[in-house]
C-alpha cells in the first residue's frame, strides 16, 4: 500500500480563493479574501482525498532559463484587476496559517511552482508514495502515469476546476491526449496563459490529428509525409524551443535532479498558539473550530 501525498499548488489556490471569497473584509475594511480562502479551500480538499502528507508549493518567480529562451514568458499582464501587492500581502499570511496547521510549506526564489512540483512529485514516488497534485493547470498532466512495484508509486492531477480526478486511466478520454503526448500538445497549441505562441495555425483540434496520426511531433518531423501547409523547419524550430519551456521533466533532469526539496518549515508541527493569533488579526474564528482542526491535527498525528 502506498502513502498518498496531496501536493497543492499554492498559486492557485491563492487566485481561486481571491475571485471565491473577493469581498471578504475585517470589521475595519481589511481584505482577507486569499487568507481566509486558502485553508478554507485546502481543508475541505484534504477531507476528500485522504492523504497522508500534504505539502503546499509557491511561485518563486519566473525561470532565468525561460526568460532567456522566451522573453515574453509568463510576463505580467498590466490590467490583472485587482491590487497585485495586497494579493502578495494576504498570500503569505496564508502561507503562516498552512504552516501554523502543521503542512511543510516550499517556496523558492527564482524557482517557479511548476517545477518545484514536479521536483517533489518525482522524489515522493521514487519512495513508493502516491501522489495528487492538486491544480488546474493542464502543464500537471505531463506527470501522470501509473504505479510501477519497486519504482514508483501513481502520480495523478485533481484538477479543481472540473471536480475530477485525471489519471493514467482516464486522462486521454478525458483531454484527447495521453501525458506522454502532453508536451507535444501544448508545443503545437501554445499557452496564453504563459505567453507560449504555439505553431500558427494549429488549434486544439489539428494538434491532436497529428498526435494521433504520427504518434508525435518528432515522428510527424521525421517522416516524409505532410500534413496540411505546415513548414516542418519552421515547426521544428517552434517544437524545440516549447519543449523546452514546458516539459517539466526535461527541467528537472537539467537543473533539480541533485537539489533538496526548498521547505521553509522542514520541521512541520501544528502550532495553536500562532494559529490564534493570526485568526485574532484577520478575525477568522471558524480555524479555530473542532472539526476544522482535527483535519488537520490527523495529519500531524499521522
Amino acid at each position: 500500500m502506498f502513502k498518498r501525498l496531496v501536493i497543492f499548488d499554492g498559486n492557485h489556490l491563492a487566485y481561486r480563493a481571491l475571485y471565491k471569497f473577493m469581498n471578504l473584509r475585517t470589521l475595519d475594511g481589511v481584505k482577507t479574501s486569499v487568507i481566509y480562502g486558502m485553508p478554507y479551500i485546502a481543508e475541505s480538499l484534504i477531507r476528500r482525498l485522504g492523504p497522508d502528507e500534504v505539502v503546499v508549493v509557491f511561485d518563486g518567480g519566473r525561470s532565468t532559463f525561460r526568460t532567456g529562451l522566451l522573453p515574453s514568458y509568463k510576463a505580467r499582464d498590466k490590467k490583472l484587476g485587482f491590487d497585485a501587492e495586497d494579493f502578495h500581502r494576504m498570500k503569505d499570511e496564508g502561507k503562516k496559517i498552512f504552516m501554523a496547521l502543521g503542512l511543510r510549506v516550499v517556496h523558492q526564489k527564482g524557482m517557479e511552482a511548476d517545477d518545484l512540483i514536479a521536483m517533489i512529485a518525482r522524489k515522493y514516488s521514487q519512495r513508493e508514495w502516491e501522489i495528487v497534485i492538486v491544480s488546474a493547470d493542464k502543464d500537471f498532466n505531463q506527470l501522470i502515469m501509473p504505479p510501477v512495484t519497486g519504482l514508483h508509486g501513481a502520480v495523478s492531477v485533481f484538477n479543481v476546476s472540473k471536480n475530477k480526478m485525471y489519471d493514467d486511466l482516464n486522462l486521454k478520454k478525458i483531454v484527447g491526449y495521453s501525458a506522454a503526448n502532453c508536451v507535444d500538445y501544448l508545443a503545437l497549441t501554445g499557452d496564453k496563459s504563459d505567453h507560449i505562441s504555439g505553431y500558427l495555425g494549429v488549434g486544439p483540434v489539428r494538434a491532436l490529428q497529428i498526435i494521433n496520426t504520427f504518434g508525435g511531433v518528432k515522428a510527424f518531423l521525421e517522416s516524409e509525409k505532410k500534413y496540411g501547409k505546415i513548414d516542418k523547419e519552421k515547426l521544428k524550430e517552434i517544437w524545440k524551443r516549447n519543449k523546452k519551456l514546458i516539459d517539466l521533466k526535461y527541467f528537472y533532469r537539467k537543473f533539480l535532479m541533485k537539489v533538496a526539496i526548498p521547505y521553509i518549515n522542514p520541521d512541520a508541527k501544528f502550532n495553536l498558539k500562532l494559529l490564534k493569533y493570526i485568526c485574532g488579526t484577520y478575525e477568522i474564528n471558524s480555524f479555530l473550530k473542532p472539526q476544522f482542526l482535527n483535519t488537520f491535527k490527523n495529519l500531524s498525528d499521522g
